[in-house]
């Protein structure tokens, strides 16, 4: 039987769809507290804010959220760096952290002992996601946080989880076969290879596979790609916005009219020089407020640039909502969904002085993200192969990502250049 395209439902209807005044109130009220909580047990928030010349009676509520710093990835790791693992951020004893991921670059992230944010459900049921569905996890569960989030969201709702995480391409088609999977999550590149696969098998995708709805996320979804996904398998294809520290910031829901900003972050737009707001409409970046008493993360910058608008929907939800994400305020960007950092590009160079000047280089083909490193080096040299392999392990272990390395002639990568070029395009 061809698939069926889910509806629109809700995780917890009174919250989402309360009027703006009361959620404003309510959304005061949970800052309030994680602000306070911050400022009494996090190390790191209370040094920040007593060099901003900020007490606690200082802030009265999102009226004053301007006054906090912008706090950004880049002064994260230096603080691990000098307060191993975390920072000095949590904000609870180390015995009460029930796991420690580990994102890449060695970054810290400490697991609360219980997950109650209910973001990631809310984006599943956006989608018609609810008890008796199957769902594919194919997010990586080594060492990263956000498949475990997902596993833990799909049991909120009420929906059964198989967590597959990525790679063996082959099992998890069958794997889907099989268990008559009607869900999926994962990257949208990640799913056209299973579609690959699928096809490779001689299998209909219509007839063979049971899927409806894919909540999609880590990677930009062209709408060529969406639509192309959509048309194979006659399902439906949403995106999800988020990151490993805040959680899940953003979702589409059935009607795609833009991202639904998670009724558990306060989502600002600013202007990314000053951190003041910018006028509404207007195009900054994404600033979040999270309420993660663990580990919370106050203004912290994505690095991401869109708008932020409170048009009404059709779904009924009434908060704001972030229109696609423009660009990157930043040279980062992400890699087959991981964050490929300057400062991470340089650690892997850094080993190798036979470089004189490298530039990476980010490209698109067939629906998946290809990094090259092309590297000068400082002198002819027999052992340049033998160098490229070195860098091309080293960039899988340090950025947890492929990389490849191409060895220029000097004087082909010009002076002032940037440091990560991405040159793909989103049609």
């Amino acid at each position: 039987m061809e698939n069926q395209k889910k509806g629109n439902r809700f995780f917890e209807r009174a919250r989402e769809t309360m009027q703006w005044e009361e959620r404003k109130s309510d959304l005061n009220t949970r800052f309030l507290k994680i602000f306070e909580h911050a400022f009494r047990y996090s190390k790191a928030y209370k040094e920040i804010f007593d060099s901003a010349g900020i007490e606690l009676q200082d802030i009265r509520g999102l009226v004053d959220l301007e006054r906090l710093p912008v706090l950004r990835m880049e002064d994260l790791v230096e603080r691990q760096k000098r307060d191993v693992p975390f920072g000095g951020f949590e904000t609870v004893e180390h015995d009460k952290i029930r796991r420690i991921y580990i994102n890449p670059g060695l970054i810290w992230q400490p697991g609360e002992w219980t997950f109650d944010d209910t973001s990631w459900a809310e984006a599943l049921c956006s989608i018609g996601f609810g008890a008796g569905d199957r769902i594919l996890n194919t997010f990586n569960y080594h060492m990263w946080p956000i498949a475990f989030m997902l596993d833990a969201s799909v049991k909120m709702i009420g929906a059964t989880v198989i967590p597959t995480g990525v790679g063996n391409t082959l099992m998890q088609v069958k794997i889907m076969q099989m268990l008559k999977v009607n869900g999926f999550m994962g990257t949208p590149s990640f799913i056209m290879t299973l579609i690959q696969r699928a096809e490779g098998m001689g299998l209909d995708l219509k007839k063979d596979l049971s899927l409806e709805t894919a909540l999609v996320g880590a990677e930009m979804l062209p709408e060529s790609l969406r639509s192309r996904i959509e048309d194979k398998l006659k399902m439906t294809v949403r995106q999800v916005y988020g990151t490993a520290f805040l959680g899940c910031i953003g979702y589409e829901c059935i009607h795609m009219t833009g991202l639904h900003v998670s009724d558990n972050v306060i989502v600002e737009v600013v202007d990314p020089n000053t951190g003041k707001q910018v006028q509404p409409g207007g195009t900054g970046e994404i600033v979040v407020t999270n309420f993660n008493a663990t580990y919370p993360m106050i203004r912290m910058a994505t690095g991401d640039l869109s708008l932020l608008g409170r048009e009404s929907c059709a779904c009924g939800r009434t908060g704001p909502m972030l229109k696609k994400i423009l660009g990157r305020v930043d040279q980062a960007t992400k890699v087959r969904g991981t964050f490929v950092h300057p400062w991470q590009a340089d650690e892997v160079i850094s080993r190798y002085p036979e470089v004189f000047k490298y530039q990476v280089v980010i490209t698109r083909e067939e629906h998946e993200d290809v990094m090259t490193f092309v590297v000068e080096l400082v002198d002819d040299t027999a052992r340049s192969e033998l160098i490229r392999g070195r860098i091309e392990r080293d960039i899988k272990d340090i950025l947890a990502e492929k990389g490849q390395v191409q060895i220029v002639p000097r004087g082909t990568i010009p002076d002032l250049h940037k440091k990560i070029e991405d040159k793909r395009t989103w049609d």
